[in-house]
């Protein structure tokens, strides 16, 4: 009997499964980077100019935010003396957008920053995106006030001569300013959404070591045929010639 070869049928389903496994590999690497929430400005428009107060600020969300979570919006400006404007509370309205109204001091341009963990329990900050400012042009008659020297925590008294105590930094701002708005249970929110990230990330690494380990045995089983198939050729010339092993020579 001739006996042909497996490796055309083979083939195709070997791409199959190796295009599938390489598939879901990308996507369990993919997962963790596209769950972060996208935070963009909502009001007032950046680079617009203010002239009416107290301002809105606003921001909009991708995903829902934890209204228990830490939640801040603080206003910083203007020019070389920054000073800080706002109580450091913020609103959560229909779960994606971050609010509050802002009285400012004197024109110029001023910077959002801000603070809020998603409803997956990452934390995330004004420092993780590009800079929310816009100008403060004052109407004529607009309240205005001084603003505070150290960053506004909410729920703590306003004060404009607290001291700096190394907080007028932008970049300490928003790390300084997670510590506002803690309400219960909000110690437990970035552990939480630590946890989540490490077991996500740890469960694409188990996914992609198995897929190599897939990708191994299936390399394997490739070799092994491709063996039997090396064989095929004299199995088949001894059948072909009425020859097999253990057979005298053909009866008169």
């Amino acid at each position: 009997m001739i006996r042909t070869s497996t490796r055309a049928t083979r083939t195709p389903r070997v791409v199959a499964i190796a295009f599938a496994v390489g598939l879901a590999a990308a996507l369990a690497v993919g997962v963790p980077a596209s769950a972060h929430t996208q935070v963009a400005p909502a009001s007032p428009e950046p680079g617009s100019t203010v002239t009416t107060g107290p301002v809105t600020i606003a921001l909009n969300t991708t995903e829902p935010v934890l209204e228990s979570g830490r939640k801040s919006i603080v206003v910083t400006g203007p020019g070389d003396d920054e000073r800080y404007f706002g109580d450091g509370c913020a609103t959560v309205t229909n779960g994606t957008t971050l609010s509050a109204d802002v009285t400012l001091g004197e024109p110029g341009e001023y910077t959002v920053i801000w603070t809020l963990v998603a409803e997956d329990g990452h934390q995330q900050s004004s420092a993780d995106f590009e800079p929310f400012t816009f100008t403060w042009q004052p109407d004529d008659g607009e309240e205005t006030v001084e603003g505070a020297a150290s960053v506004p925590r909410c729920g703590d008294e306003p004060s404009a001569d607290a001291s700096d105590d190394g907080g007028s930094s932008s970049d300490a701002l928003p790390e300084s300013n997670a510590q506002g708005d803690e309400a219960p249970g909000d110690e437990a929110s970035e552990p939480e959404g630590s946890d989540i990230g490490w077991l996500i990330a740890a469960g694409g690494i188990v996914f992609i070591a198995a897929a190599a380990v897939v990708m191994i045995l299936v390399r394997r089983r490739m070799l092994a045929d491709d063996a039997e198939d090396e064989d095929a050729p004299s199995d088949v010339s001894a059948g072909e010639n009425g020859v097999s092993s253990g057979d005298g020579p053909p009866s008169s």
